[in-house]
């Protein structure tokens, strides 16, 4: 009997899909179900997912990532400065990517640890902005950056910015203004333009 090697590359990717869905089962439902509840409807195993690690993706009748901003920016518009409600999308996972496979053992080490957690919302941060949505909470990503920075340079997490002592002092205080009486400027006239 002749085998196709399209049905036996098939047979065997969805082996290994089914593999890696069981080894990666924990961590999808700790994704959906604590670290990123707020954010995303389901976690799942991607297979479309080349080079980066995870991608975020618009449930069946959810907004892309640019129509959901024109529909903010809309909505924001209509109702006087109120937000518009979130849409939960799809979290799709690369498990063939280093980073992904960090955070399964990172999570299968400590599942509550805050190395887990803080790699788990980078990614899903950056899969926001790569797939074109907007940031929830700016201020949460630049402290994550932070500490991912500095702890791949090896900066210690403790260290505080050094200000010298130079710039800690008051500034001095302006002097008091005195009263002076405004100088009039001549005013010009202008001259009449020539009517065509």
């Amino acid at each position: 009997a002749v085998v196709s090697t399209q049905s036996t590359g098939s047979e065997k990717v969805k082996e290994t899909m089914e593999k890696l869905g069981r080894e990666y089962d924990t961590l999808l439902n700790w994704l959906k179900e604590k670290v990123l509840s707020s954010g995303i409807d389901k976690a799942i195993l991607s297979t479309r997912l080349v080079e980066c690690p995870c991608a975020l993706v618009a449930s069946q009748y959810g907004y892309s990532g640019i129509m959901e901003r024109i529909m903010k920016s809309q909505a924001y518009a209509k109702s006087g400065g109120q937000d518009t409600p979130n849409q939960k999308k799809i979290l799709e996972l690369n498990p063939f990517h280093p980073l992904v496979q960090e955070l399964n053992k990172q999570f299968k080490a400590d599942e509550e640890g805050e190395q887990a957690k803080d790699l788990a919302n980078a990614l899903y941060d950056t899969a926001m902005l790569r797939s074109g949505y907007a940031l929830k909470d700016t201020v949460a990503f630049s402290e994550r950056m932070d500490k991912l920075l500095r702890k791949s340079y090896s900066i210690d997490m403790s260290a505080k910015v050094e200000i010298p002592p130079e710039f800690e002092e008051a500034p001095e205080e302006a002097p008091a203004a005195t009263e002076e009486t405004p100088v009039e400027t001549p005013a010009t006239e202008e001259a009449p333009k020539d009517e065509l």
